[in-house]
């Protein structure tokens, strides 16, 4: 009798595996579950039966969360939702080619821009398919190799992400601020951007006038690093959270004088200008919103110190 609820147990963890891993792991969990109930009823002087094996049940993780600790293709494809979100930007494709064919064939004389528009469309489609496979790819290693559960990493990975002090936190604030150092100090005029969506041709997206906020956006860029250095010097972790705060509020000044001198190139269409002042204005939103929240984080560092621990988090 207890052999069934044994099978039933190991079937619900290996119900998406592969044959050859089913058997594997199928295997595997039945020797590990028989000698956990002989070692129950070793001490009673019995034999294995089902009591024992209810016991051992259930004292074991269960069935699906057990199942994730053995990552295959086939299941981590199908359980991650990569390959439907690749159904998905495959099917837009073909019906994008399809209004090519039709355009090229009712309406000729418009089938030069149309079709140039909608391949660029289409192969922007592809490049998002490919980089979605490849982080599927990189993922499924990275989870066939490690003994701890995606869920248990991912959660790990979000809360490191959060904690501002943390070394990953400063890592990628800072390597994405010397990112942004080399843009406005070597990359910012050859930016190129769509006069209009009409021609497709490319101008300068920036005006010789955005030299002017050059050594203002170094300056700010370099007290971001430097205040990502504190986080890590400095035991008081509310100093550079303070500071940050306060750089929350000049990016949002600097962004304001920028979208009040706008110093973008006048080639630009109305439509794509108007679009710059929205996305501007956003971004002003946005950062003050950020400094609220930079506040309140300063706040709980100044009274609880690492506040990762507190029932506040």
């Amino acid at each position: 009798m207890y052999e069934r609820l044994i099978d039933e147990y190991v079937g619900k963890v290996t119900k998406d595996m592969g044959a050859k891993q089913r058997d594997e792991v199928g295997n595997e969990l039945k020797a590990h579950i028989y000698d956990s109930a002989e070692a129950i009823t070793a001490k009673r002087g019995a034999g294995v039966d089902e009591a024992a094996v209810q016991e051992v049940l259930s004292k074991m993780m269960a069935p699906e969360k057990l199942a994730a600790m053995y990552p295959s293709k086939e299941t981590f494809l199908r359980k991650s939702g990569v390959w439907k979100a690749v159904q998905a930007l495959a099917g837009i494709a073909v019906a994008f080619l399809l209004l090519a064919a039709i355009i090229y064939a009712v309406a000729p004389e418009a089938a030069g821009i149309s079709v140039g528009v909608i391949l660029s469309v289409v192969s922007a489609l592809a490049l998002a398919i490919v980089a979605l496979v490849a982080i599927f790819f990189l993922i499924y290693l990275y989870e066939s190799r490690l003994k701890l559960t995606y869920e248990a990493r991912l959660c790990r990975l979000v809360k490191s992400l959060e904690y501002p002090a943390s070394p990953l936190e400063v890592g990628i604030v800072i390597a994405l601020s010397v990112f942004g150092l080399i843009f406005i100090l070597l990359l910012w005029p050859y930016v190129p951007f769509l006069a209009d969506f009409g021609t497709g041709r490319l101008v300068p997206l920036f005006s010789p006038a955005f030299a002017t906020f050059v050594p203002y956006y170094v300056l700010w860029l370099v007290a971001e690093i430097a205040v990502q250095l504190l986080y890590l010097a400095l035991r008081q972790k509310w100093v550079p959270s303070l500071a940050e705060t306060g750089l929350s509020l000049a990016s949002a000044l600097l962004t304001l004088w920028v979208l009040q001198a706008f110093p973008f190139n006048l080639e630009l269409s109305v439509t794509i200008q108007a679009g710059i002042k929205v996305l501007l204005a956003l971004c002003i939103l946005g950062t003050l919103i950020d400094a609220a929240q930079k506040l309140w984080q300063t706040a709980r560092f100044f009274i609880y110190g690492d506040f990762r621990n507190t029932p506040v988090d």
